[in-house]
Parts: C-alpha cells; sequence; structure tokens
C-alpha cells in the first residue's frame, strides 16, 4: 500500500476489523504515526463502530457465549507472533492478556493494554492479567514496562468518584512502579461535552486520544493488546 495513496474508507473498515493482510496492516500502521487526521479518523470509526457493536448487544437477550467461541491460548500466541514485529496485535476481550508472555521472546520495549469496556468480566480479567505478567515478570528479573490506556466506557475505571477500581489501580501501581495508567482526553471531551465532569485518579495522565497514545507506544517497540 502506497503511503501516498489516499487511504479509502473500506480500508479503513477493514483495519479496524482486522481484515487487511500483514503488508497492508504494517504500511498503514507506520502511516498512521505520521498522519494525525488519519489516527482521528480511525479513532472515531473504531469508536462508531463498537458504540454499534454495544447498542446491538445491549437489545439481544443475554445468554452465555459457547465456549468453543473462546479463542484458546494456542491461537492467542500464534497471532502474537505473526504481528510482534509489526508492532500491532489485536485481540478481543474475551482473549487474556496474560497471552503477552508469549511475546517476551520477541524484541519489545513494553506492553500497552488497551481498555475500552468498562464491563466488570473485561476489567477483572484484565487487571488480573496484567498482574500476573507483571509478577512474573519481575520473579524471572526480566525488567517489563505495561501501559494501561483507557477509552470509551473504559475510562470510567480511571475516574475519581467513579471508578470501581481505584484501590486496586493504586495497589498495582504502588506495587509496580513499572505500571502506568493513561486517559483518553477525547472522550472526556466527550463527556464534557454532555455535561459530565471528568476528574481522573491520582497518577493518572491524560493523552490526546487514545490512538495517539497506542501508535506512540508501538512506534517505540511496544506490543498491542486490546483487552
Amino acid at each position: 500500500m502506497s503511503q501516498q495513496r489516499e487511504v479509502s474508507r473500506e480500508m479503513q473498515n477493514a483495519f479496524v476489523d482486522g481484515q487487511l493482510d500483514a503488508a497492508d496492516w504494517t504500511a498503514l500502521v507506520e502511516r498512521m504515526g505520521s498522519d494525525e487526521a488519519l489516527r482521528r479518523e480511525l479513532c472515531e470509526l473504531r469508536t462508531l463502530k463498537d458504540m454499534v457493536k454495544g447498542a446491538y448487544a445491549d437489545a439481544r437477550p443475554r445468554r452465555a457465549a459457547p465456549a468453543a467461541d473462546r479463542r484458546g491460548w494456542a491461537r492467542v500466541a500464534g497471532l502474537a507472533l505473526v504481528f510482534a514485529l509489526a508492532g500491532w496485535l489485536t485481540h478481543d476481550a474475551t482473549e487474556r492478556i496474560g497471552a503477552a508472555a508469549a511475546l517476551h521472546g520477541v524484541a519489545a520495549s513494553g506492553l500497552v493494554v488497551h481498555v475500552a469496556s468498562s464491563r466488570g468480566e473485561v476489567v477483572d480479567t484484565a487487571l488480573q492479567e496484567v498482574e500476573d505478567y507483571l509478577s512474573d515478570a519481575r520473579a524471572a528479573g526480566r525488567k517489563v514496562h505495561v501501559e494501561i490506556v483507557a477509552n470509551q466506557t473504559g475510562l470510567d475505571i480511571l475516574r475519581a468518584g467513579k471508578s470501581a477500581y481505584a484501590k486496586q489501580l493504586e495497589r498495582l501501581r504502588a506495587t509496580y512502579p513499572n505500571l502506568t495508567y493513561v486517559a483518553c482526553h477525547q472522550t472526556a471531551d466527550r463527556l464534557s461535552e454532555q455535561g459530565v465532569k471528568v476528574k481522573l485518579l491520582p497518577g493518572v495522565h491524560f493523552a490526546p486520544t487514545a490512538l495517539d497514545e497506542i501508535v506512540k507506544r508501538m512506534q517505540q517497540g511496544w506490543v498491542y493488546i486490546r483487552a
């Protein structure tokens, strides 16, 4: 994919849906690093798709997902190895963040965990797996960096007076100084437009958008996982 060519809506949709081949995926990620307008377009497209998906899910009767629908550890590790050199890794919320340990043999400066939902099952799993990963790395004498980036409803876990995880996040940060929390300013701005005042937990800082922060980390050699 030429970096001079306009990125079509079809290609943007394919990127967000994880349907591009490895070469086009890598080229688009590299272009995102220097194209702020493209980053914002893709961020807005992802937000729109997630909102539609969430509304559809809320409208359907609740039922447990069959075990066969959940991707296994072997597939997670396989995808990690395929995309690690491109600096981009995508997973659904049902996939365990601890699978990032499989990437340790691949050159990586850190792990950025994207939390876009405040659902208990998503956040509980994400935080537990992040803690397990950091604990295992410390026990093995490995120096690793982990950053949790939150946007959309996931921002709630980083909001003072709103988060149900404030004490847990504080404990994790005190235990692992190499763990940081980043909030999406774009999400906060949208809440402000609705009259909602956003105050972050101590030690949390803003990035212009979640996508800006993720792209920055990928350019630094970090591995991305969506919780």
